[in-house]
């Protein structure tokens, strides 16, 4: 996987619609039949096999093999990504949970004890709009609670990937692209977030309308800053 940094500049060009915000991101890109890919591939493959039709992003309807395939392929891309980038910053302190229960999810554990969640979106009309435009309210999704999860543990960060690749391309892509964009502490999460109920969408695989406590992305951290909030969990940068 390619990990390259990105400055979003929403005032590049001038545009009323977008905040006056920058954010400092990472572009990842992976490509189809590499290594890599066909390491990612094989275990969504065994992961949409563990996940019960009652995971928390498909409860009323149940899906297909196909689709718990593509939804699987792409966390593991959004959480690969961001375990590669703390890695190569703070030295191997990040590592994926074992999937073993759908009830309990983590997606990357610190070296300490410190648990990370990571959320992907797909937005059509791509990562700049998703980040700058001030009426699209992208949303780094924090922590919920409902029939599906209720066992779902407290994150020290949840972190947020936004696709170039859309999700039903992520299988046939040549090149899957997406980008690494912030997120929030849960401290954050909890003073500042806001309550907000999320109906299922296509791009985000949620099967349940829920509440789910939100920060906008507009207001999240970059990915400079997700570094500082892992730096001050105790985190030595190389």
């Amino acid at each position: 996987m390619n990990l390259t940094p990105n400055t979003i500049k929403c005032q590049v060009p001038p545009n009323t619609r977008y905040s006056t915000r920058s954010f400092s991101i990472i572009q990842c890109t992976l490509v189809r039949g590499t290594p890599e890919y066909k390491s990612i591939l094989e275990r969504a493959d065994q992961l949409a096999r563990l996940v019960s039709t009652g995971a928390a992003n498909n409860a009323q309807v149940e899906r297909t093999l196909q689709r718990r395939r593509i939804d699987s392929f792409g966390g593991l891309c959004a959480e690969s990504g961001w375990e590669q980038y703390i890695n190569a910053t703070f030295n191997t302190i990040a590592s994926p949970t074992p999937f073993t229960n759908a009830s309990i999810q983590i997606d990357i554990q610190l070296n300490r004890g410190h648990r990370i969640e990571v959320r992907s979106s797909f937005p059509r009309k791509g990562v700049k709009f998703a980040l700058c435009n001030t009426n699209a309210n992208f949303k780094n999704i924090g922590p919920y609670s409902n029939s599906i999860k209720p066992g779902e543990v407290q994150k020290n960060l949840y972190l947020a990937v936004l696709f170039d690749t859309q999700k039903a391309d992520l299988l046939t892509a040549q090149t899957v692209t997406f980008s690494l964009v912030g997120g929030s502490t849960w401290d954050t999460m909890v003073d500042q977030g806001v309550n907000v109920p999320l109906t299922p969408w296509d791009d985000d695989s949620f099967a349940v309308r829920s509440t789910y406590r939100v920060i906008y992305l507009s207001n999240a951290l970059d990915v400079p800053q997700v570094i500082d909030a892992i730096g001050q969990l105790g985190y030595q940068r190389l």
